[in-house]
């Protein structure tokens, strides 16, 4: 993403960018004679964060940034009240699709300090 220059187009300051681990998994019922656990695994995503005056924190997946900036402007009208109409959302799919037909623009490797200093 930060190749095709999706981070520039969002104007995403890499400085605010962290991993966050989500926790996914299936739950299972624990059962008479057996002893079943819930699956849980933690998997990471890129998470745009913000501070407010008061110093709090919100956090927001830079994949839902971009999917609902998609949304607002691939719409082709508007209604009365300032929203799209027959627009809809990006799935994960067609996401992946749009983002590898993108030409690349930015050639430089930011990124990789970035990814470099999260690992740490």
């Amino acid at each position: 993403m930060y190749r095709k220059g999706i981070f520039d187009l969002l104007r995403i300051d890499l400085k605010n960018l962290g991993w966050e681990y989500l926790l996914t998994g299936k739950m299972l019922r624990k059962r008479r004679g057996k002893r079943k656990y819930s699956y849980r695994e933690c998997l990471p995503e890129l998470h745009l964060f913000t501070y407010d005056y008061w110093g709090e924190c919100d956090s927001k997946s830079v994949i839902s940034i971009l999917i609902d900036h998609l949304y607002w402007v691939k719409s082709e009208s508007v209604d009365e009240h300032g929203f799209p109409v027959n627009s809809k959302y990006f799935k994960r799919a067609e996401l992946i699709k749009y983002l590898s037909d993108l030409p690349k623009t930015v050639s430089n490797t930011r990124i990789n300090t970035f990814l470099k200093r999260s690992q740490e």
